[in-house]
């Protein structure tokens, strides 16, 4: 059955409106170990999923084929769903004829190179990383990957939108010892063309990172002056996003709620969620609804703008949709979500901000970020590793240490902001960050 088809036997069944999201996905990922190729695995998914609309309430299906038969069943179960549903706010379908803004493609040239030369590439990357020190005694995992997409999106009130993309990524991982203590060490890189990649990069940064870890102690417990580097910070302000969007003011499930036009956080925090970013791999014209994508400040200068919205919760909140409606995972069902939402880089340098902070902590890893916070409350307890800060220098590392605070008042104590914020990030992306004080718990 086409795509069109599917519409037309929707309405034919009753329903008043009906979408289809049709995706195309391929990955293949190849991972070496000691130099021998340890997996290749290649995946390809086909799958469609149908929304329809009747009396304000939308239901969904899924589906991987697309056979007269199948379609026939789930379009019958389709309207069994919408009619039981129950709902408490309305649903809405995007109408056609939105003017949307051209973006760059993101299309990798990897199908131009074979597998042996990526095969190769990892074997130079392990190679060289165990060249760098005679404590560098394994590759952990070495492993590139390329991932492409196609979606398109059709719906009865006359949208009809396609986008597509594809990028590669490459990443390594080290492991250190001294024959006491094992750390492993981490570096990646996310490309468009494969002679891009940053192989360099990846060798020093996953050794040093390593190496650095050698020789780990513990640190007193007390109050102490916070770099958080941007990875950390970036982990930080991905895990706390959905208090900035439209589901978790309906769900009241945000402290922000009622807070636009506040401030909220500091004068020198500004977080934008920007589909167009140039520094963000991957640009974004339109959203799972259709919604043309555009440019928001979400903080500005520490003033709450605005939620994030999907078509439900800006009526909800009785403001305009963002452009932010998209599909939760696998499923068919439409949430708010960023699009390269980051925080606004400052003017100095990791090192220059480092040197500002005479005895403190410079925070290099998270652990259960996820488990260890509340994103309602804003507070969070995590295990964490890094250096002791001295004199404006890296001193020494450090193991097995909580880092706890809220993340409100977080925001309200960033008195340093890098300008070091990761090129071609995906999704949410931090700066260095100097945080006047958070709880350290250690020995």
């Amino acid at each position: 059955m086409t795509l069109e088809r599917i519409i037309e036997r929707g309405l034919e069944l009753g329903l008043e409106a009906v979408e289809v999201y049709a995706n195309t996905s391929e990955s293949n990922t190849i991972k070496l170990d000691d130099g021998k190729l340890e997996s290749y695995n290649i995946r390809e998914i086909f799958s469609v999923s149908i929304r329809g609309l009747k009396d304000g309430k939308m239901a969904y299906v899924n589906s991987e084929s697309l056979d007269d038969e199948t379609m026939e069943t789930v379009l019958q179960s389709l309207v069994k769903n919408v009619d039981a549903l129950d709902a408490t706010e309305p649903e809405f379908m995007y109408e056609g004829g939105s003017t949307y803004v051209t973006v760059p493609e993101v299309k990798s040239d990897y199908k131009e190179h074979t597998t042996g030369e990526k095969i190769a590439m990892l074997k130079k990357l392990e190679s060289e990383a165990l060249s760098k020190s005679d404590k560098i005694v394994k590759i952990g995992y070495c492993q590139y990957s390329e991932t492409s997409q196609k979606a398109t999106l059709i719906n009865s009130k006359g949208l009809n939108l396609e986008r597509e993309m594809s990028y590669i990524s490459t990443f390594l991982g080290p492991l250190a010892s001294n024959g006491e203590q094992t750390v492993v060490g981490f570096s990646g890189d996310i490309n468009i063309n494969f002679a891009d990649l940053e192989l360099d990069r990846l060798v020093s940064e996953s050794t040093e990172s390593a190496l650095s870890q050698l020789g780990a102690g513990a640190i007193e417990t007390g109050k102490y002056p916070v770099v958080l580097k941007r990875d950390v910070a970036s982990e930080i302000l991905s895990a706390f996003s959905s208090v900035f969007l439209g589901d978790s003011a309906l769900r009241k499930m945000t402290l922000l709620t009622d807070k636009v036009g506040t401030k909220v956080f500091g004068d020198n925090v500004n977080i934008i969620d920007d589909p167009f970013s140039d520094v963000a791999l991957i640009k974004y014209p339109f959203d799972d609804e259709g919604v043309p994508c555009r440019t928001k400040n979400v903080v500005e200068n520490g003033v709450f703008c605005g939620f994030l919205n999907n078509l439900k919760t800006a009526n909800f909140l009785k403001a305009e949709p963002t452009g932010n409606g998209f599909k939760a995972g696998g499923t068919g069902a439409i949430s708010a979500s960023p699009t390269n939402l980051y925080l606004k880089e400052g003017k100095l340098s990791k090192d220059e901000i480092i040197a500002t902070v005479e005895n403190g902590i410079y925070v290099t890893e998270v652990n259960g970020l996820h488990a260890g916070l509340n994103p309602i409350s804003g507070d969070f307890n995590v295990q964490a590793s890094g250096f002791v800060i001295k004199d404006g220098k890296i001193d020494r590392p450090i193991t097995l240490f909580v880092v706890s605070g809220n993340f409100y008042e977080m925001m309200n104590d960033v008195s340093e902001i890098g300008n070091d914020i990761e090129k071609r990030f995906v999704g949410v992306a931090s700066p260095t960050l100097k945080i006047g004080t958070l709880a350290i718990s250690g020995k």
